[in-house]
Order: structure tokens, then sequence, then C-alpha cells
């Protein structure tokens, strides 16, 4: 898989209504991302070493850092969204004629 700073990972299980909606925000939103599925990728022996206690799924990372849970992501997708779309007509004004 190659390296894509946009690329989200997203730590659920199948059958979980979280970790669809996860997965539809960041389709609707065009970011790329990874599902890892708890007992067919990791255990939860593995989530509770990289989150000790936790109870709920999904966790959330976009590269490394860590978002957190669906509500999270879509707090975080929402900023991204502006940011790029702030991006995009900042652009559009730089190649206007003045």
């Amino acid at each position: 898989m190659y390296w894509n700073k946009r690329m989200f990972f997203v730590y659920g299980a199948e059958g979980s209504k979280a970790t669809e909606r996860a997965e539809y925000l960041l389709t609707m939103t065009g970011f790329p991302y990874r599902l890892f599925s708890l007992d067919r990728d990791y255990t939860r022996n593995q989530l509770d070493r990289l989150l000790p206690g936790t109870k709920v799924i999904p966790h959330i990372y976009h590269n490394t850092k860590y978002v957190g849970t669906t509500k999270d992501l879509y707090d975080y997708l929402y900023n991204e969204v502006k940011e790029r779309e702030y991006d995009e007509n900042d652009d559009k004004n730089d190649s206007e004629p003045r």
C-alpha cells in the first residue's frame, strides 16, 4: 500500500453500526481509508494495548494522529472539509486577474 497523507485507519468491527457510519462519512467526504476488523485483522488484546480500557469501536486515526470515535471523526472531517473548501477558494482568488 502506498503512503497517502490523507489516509484514515479505522479499527472497527463487522456488524457495528458505528463502524458503518465512520465508513460512510469517509466515503462521502472522499477521504481514503483502510478498515481493520476486530477478530479478523486485530484482537481485543491488541486493541487494549493500544487504548487501555476502551469499550467502544471504532477507533480512527488520520495517519498516526488519533482522531477518536465516530463522533470525533464527524467533527474532525467537518473541519477538514471546511479547510479544503477555504484552500480551494483561496486558490481561485489567486488565479483571478486583478
